[in-house]
């Protein structure tokens, strides 16, 4: 798969999902956004050599204090062989972390839209088990806006 071909099965896949999407910061990445009962995600697709990289986000970060919970979660995550690999990541903001949820796609994998929509149903679980985790460790059940 070429850029050109990346480019080409991610229009396919927002049109064929009558996704609304948007231009991402890099050349040819489109992003969206996923409602999900624990709040939005943000869907990142971008042709990558012979790939595609798909990355999901929240909407929102997590206190610095949960970092220690959160990263336990995410490994523990990462080590029961899903779908997507999570990593957790520093912000501009030392009071918050971040988690993004990552996973390449390659035409050896079969069908794209089928591909994605796996990638962010396992990303949708994740961070729904980190909001929980992080609820359930907190009195204060907030997640901090990334804004």
């Amino acid at each position: 798969m070429n850029t050109v071909i990346g480019v080409e099965v991610i229009e396919d896949y927002v049109n064929s999902r009558q996704l609304r999407h948007f231009c991402g910061h890099h050349e040819d990445e489109v992003f969206f956004f996923v409602n999900a009962f624990h709040g939005r995600l943000h869907v990142h697709l971008q042709p990558s050599g012979s790939a595609v990289q798909i990355t999901v986000t929240a909407e929102r970060y997590y206190s610095a204090d949960h970092r220690a919970g959160v990263a336990a979660l995410v490994q523990q995550w990462n080590s029961a062989d899903t779908h997507v690999a999570a990593t957790v990541f520093p912000s501009s903001d030392p009071r918050l972390v971040g988690v993004v949820a990552e996973r390449r796609y390659r035409a050896m994998d079969g069908a794209f839209g089928p591909f994605v929509d796996r990638t962010v149903q396992s990303a949708i679980d994740l961070f729904g088990r980190l909001g929980a985790a992080v609820a359930l460790s907190s009195d204060d059940t907030r997640l901090l806006d990334a804004g």
